[in-house]
């Protein structure tokens, strides 16, 4: 297997560094990429890059004058809908698909001056029509997404001790992660007696970074550059990989192909195979390439079957496409 480097792609500001700073959806066979700074969100198009970039900016009216910045942007198809959500240190903003409008906000309460910098950090889609997204707090709030309305329906109380890092989903499947390195999955019943705790899988000492779940395992990333794989209903370690040589910041599973890719601050870019169905194998490296000196932040293939994919790095003012 074997990516070259394609084109690079114009953004009108620079990315900024956090995990998962690369999000991307396909809106009438189009595919959009989205690229966080500060309190702005790059959307541009990598199949047809001379098209003017987006830019979205995230706005609410609060009491306090402290600035907004944006934690994690990404879209989410629910209730036959596409969403653009912002999760950001004021609260969840939610956008129809483009950014053009805002639906709903979500905001969080006042904190001291003292207190520590509130956030919201972890984007998911529940299939029975919810968007969850976690707080600095430990907390998931969920909003409830129909074809009508977005309204916050519920706000889970302490579901971590520590605050949330990451989230993911599969179909009626939660699964969070936090900066102490626990990750719990979580089940919708269906029954309007919320999540139902599947298993906890504790933490291995270094900060969960990013989530996926896929092929009935979760596939967790870490500060400290390794990627575990776990059986999604127990939590049964599975495989270890150190897969890199600082935090991993981005990850993304191809669900048609069971190809996975990875990015880092390490400026490396990897490509594994996951193998859900082989206990001998379950994950093999594919392909592996640099981006020298560039502290990559994110990554996203382009289609899920995984035949391309877009990266950037802190400070860059571009995308970075691969193709087969």
């Amino acid at each position: 297997m074997m990516y070259q480097r394609e084109k690079l792609v114009v953004l009108k500001s620079s990315a900024s560094l956090f995990p998962n700073n690369v999000s991307r959806v396909t809106v009438n066979g189009e595919t959009f990429a989205g690229v966080v700074h500060k309190d702005q969100l790059n959307i541009v198009r990598p199949g047809t890059p001379e098209v003017e970039p987006r830019l979205v900016e995230a706005k609410v009216v609060t009491s306090s004058q402290s600035s907004l910045s944006i934690m994690q942007a990404a879209w989410v198809k629910v209730s036959s809908r596409t969403l653009l959500v912002l999760a950001t240190t004021k609260g969840a903003l939610f956008y129809d698909w483009d950014g053009s409008v805002l639906l709903y906000a979500h905001l969080l309460p006042p904190t001291p001056p003292d207190a520590p910098q509130a956030f919201t950090r972890g984007i998911a889609a529940i299939y029975s029509g919810y968007v969850c997204v976690g707080v600095h707090t430990g907390e998931v709030v969920v909003v409830r997404v129909s074809d009508e309305e977005v309204r916050t329906v519920e706000v889970v109380k302490k579901w971590h001790t520590r605050p949330i890092t990451t989230l993911a989903s599969h179909g009626l499947v939660l699964v969070s992660g936090d900066d102490e390195g626990v990750i719990k999955v979580a089940q919708d019943d269906q029954l309007d007696q919320g999540f139902q705790n599947v298993c906890c899988i504790d933490t291995f000492g270094s900060p969960v970074t990013c989530l996926a779940a896929w092929g009935g395992q979760v596939v967790a990333a870490y500060l400290s550059g390794h990627i575990r794989i776990f059986n999604l209903q127990c939590g049964t370690i599975i495989a270890e990989v150190c897969g890199h040589a600082r935090s991993i910041t981005g990850l993304d599973i191809a669900k048609e192909s069971g190809l996975m890719l990875t990015t880092s601050e390490d400026s490396y870019i990897r490509v594994w195979q996951l193998n859900p169905s082989s206990s001998d194998l379950p994950v093999e490296h594919k392909f592996g390439t640099v981006e020298e000196n560039v502290a990559l932040c994110g990554g996203a293939f382009t289609d899920d079957v995984g035949s391309g994919f877009f990266t950037t790095g802190y400070d860059r003012k571009d995308i970075i496409c691969y193709a087969m």
